[in-house]
């Protein structure tokens, strides 16, 4: 059964910059953050170096989330942010087999592809979260703590419903999946490529316009992405306003919604908002269906 491990003070974790760059500051504090907790939190020396658009060179990238996840001592591996890059390391990381002692991995936006390998190849759950605190809230930062250390064992949200699948009154029981929209698109055609197959599919955006969701939206639905999902659960949808500073975007997924014939929900405080609390990814999920959503995600603590 896939399960999220729990830590404990004194465990070692280990940050990496598996994406964009990260500035100083932001590293500093993810490291004073986890130090805070009595937590050893390893930074390799050669982290960030010089690339055209990464934090490093893919092949530094690679070595480098190649090494924490087969160092035995790790616990839990974060990655500092997103941004781009994740993907072109899947090719190396498709060449090993997974280590022996699975970690806890934490990560969104642009890790949605090492989270979407990691759930399909390995058979490991993920968080997608950050502890990014020049981002996120205390409060979204205090619950991922309470996961991390299994001070809770499951998390809730309220929703609303977008069609009327979502409306009729029962309870869908089964494994979530996704993460970035965009990124999810990227999945079409890879070795990583989003299994729906009887999942809840989460999907969250920053900074596209509304014309930009439609249009992934439907070639998801046109590559047969929604045929055999149970559900689909939009998180936050922010930015991406019209040129008259007006968003649309509801308007979109409310519309694509009515044009699907399974249930689609919208839940809040999970995505690149101020408020992004932690969603346990390849874990069971219950989502109670009615005029009002609710949304269960359990985390299967081990010690």
């Amino acid at each position: 059964m896939q399960t999220l491990l729990k830590l404990q003070k004194g465990d070692q974790v280990e940050i990496i910059a598996p994406a964009s760059r990260c500035n100083n500051e932001e590293l500093h504090l993810l490291k004073e953050l986890l130090e805070s907790w009595d937590l050893k939190c390893i930074i390799d020396p050669n982290l960030l170096g010089d690339d055209l658009l990464f934090s490093n060179s893919d092949n530094n990238r690679s070595h480098l989330l190649k090494t924490a996840l087969f160092r035995d001592q790790t616990k839990a591996i974060i990655c500092v942010r997103g941004g781009y890059g994740s993907m072109r390391l899947i090719p190396e990381l498709s060449k090993i087999l997974p280590p022996k002692n699975q970690k806890i991995f934490i990560g969104m936006s642009d890790i949605t592809a090492l989270h979407l390998f990691l759930q399909q190849k390995w058979q490991w759950s993920v968080i997608h979260g950050s502890l990014s605190v020049l981002k996120f809230t205390k409060e979204s930062i205090d619950q991922m703590k309470a996961i991390l250390f299994g001070n809770i064992n499951h998390v809730e949200f309220d929703g609303i419903p977008l069609n009327q699948a979502a409306k009729d009154k029962k309870v869908i029981n089964a494994k979530i999946t996704g993460g970035n929209l965009c990124v999810v698109q990227c999945s079409l055609g890879t070795i990583w490529q989003i299994n729906s197959e009887n999942k809840i599919i989460f999907l969250e955006e920053i900074n596209e316009r509304g014309y930009r969701i439609d249009r992934i939206l439907n070639h998801l639905k046109q590559a047969g992405i929604f045929n055999q999902a149970s559900a689909i659960i939009f998180g936050d949808f922010i930015g991406g306003k019209e040129p008259n500073g007006s968003s649309i975007i509801h308007l979109v997924l409310k519309r694509f919604a009515l044009e699907i014939n399974i249930p689609v929900v919208q839940v809040t405080g999970v995505g690149h908002d101020r408020v992004n609390f932690p969603l346990p990814l390849g874990m069971d999920a219950n989502l109670y269906l009615d005029e009002k959503i609710k949304l269960t995600v359990l985390s299967r603590i081990i010690t």
